[in-house]
């Protein structure tokens, strides 16, 4: 009977032990969590107006993205734009002249040569010439100074220098009855229609070429006209150059839109009058533009 009691008693306080024990794992998991911390947000500062914002400097205005590598975040300045280049026109400088006459031939066998005078279109084209020491040698004397009674064209050292810089160069040659020299100057030139035709006179130096157009062919007296005149003086050169003009002589011919004006540098070819050797035959011409 005791045996039965305490079976008994055993099996009771074993289920005490199960009860008490589920007991208090239900009152763990029912015990009320705590109180999470209270949340602390953050203040946020009231917008400041732009214009009082300091400007960004440029390492706060980048911002790395994924095409921008974070190590480059640094603004790269915009190179300045190229100055526009001055356009440079490349400037041609003039060939140097070479004259069509072996002045360098010519000066070896005689230096009193100095240019060569041509009028297209007729048979004159002979070297200048000008004697130092005489001016009348060239009278009878050829451009190798021979004596010839064709003489030369010549000018005088008196009067002229070689250059044609004077106000007037006056040049000589006979009037031959072959033609040669000034031979048919006033036959050609008293023709208005040859006048027109050939009033280009071109004198080659070995420095330049001079062209020079024709604005009278006129008999005039046997006077010297760079020893009578003074045609440095712009008064007695416009005066002498009117007078020509005032010519009244069946033979005289004239290209008035070419008159001279103080400054020009004007070219006379003289030689003597037909059947009158006292008189002269004067073609005047002035540069050409």
């Amino acid at each position: 009977m005791k045996k039965k009691i305490w079976i008994a008693a055993g099996i009771l306080l074993a289920l005490a032990a199960v009860f008490f024990g589920i007991r208090a794992v239900w009152s763990l998991g029912t015990a009320r969590a705590p109180k999470p911390p209270p949340r602390v947000e953050a203040s946020v500062p009231a917008a400041i107006p732009s214009e009082a914002m300091p400007p960004k400097s440029d390492e706060e205005s980048v911002v790395p993205t994924a095409e921008t590598p974070a190590e480059e975040t640094e603004a790269e300045e915009t190179p300045p734009a190229p100055e526009e280049a001055e356009e440079i026109v490349a400037v041609e400088e003039p060939e140097p002249y070479v004259s069509p006459i072996d002045f360098e031939s010519l000066q070896a066998m005689n230096p009193d040569i100095y240019a060569w005078l041509e009028i297209k279109g007729t048979d004159i084209s002979y070297p200048l010439l000008q004697s130092p020491e005489d001016d009348a040698f060239y009278l009878n004397h050829d451009s190798e100074r021979i004596w010839s009674a064709d003489g030369s064209l010549f000018s005088e050292s008196r009067y002229n220098g070689r250059t044609m810089e004077d106000p007037v160069t006056l040049i000589y040659g006979h009037h031959m009855r072959s033609g040669a020299m000034f031979g048919n100057l006033e036959r050609d030139y008293t023709d208005q229609a040859f006048l027109e035709a050939h009033r280009e006179i071109t004198v080659y130096t070995p420095e330049a070429e001079l062209r020079y157009g024709v604005f009278a062919a006129v008999p005039w007296s046997g006077e010297h006209l760079l020893y009578y005149n003074d045609f440095s003086d712009e008064a007695e050169y416009s005066r002498f150059f009117a007078s020509v003009f005032r010519v009244r002589d069946l033979r005289a011919r004239f290209y008035e839109e070419n008159a001279p004006a103080p400054g020009d540098r004007v070219l006379i070819l003289s030689t003597c009058l037909a059947a009158d050797n006292t008189h002269r035959f004067l073609v005047m011409a002035k540069p050409m533009p």
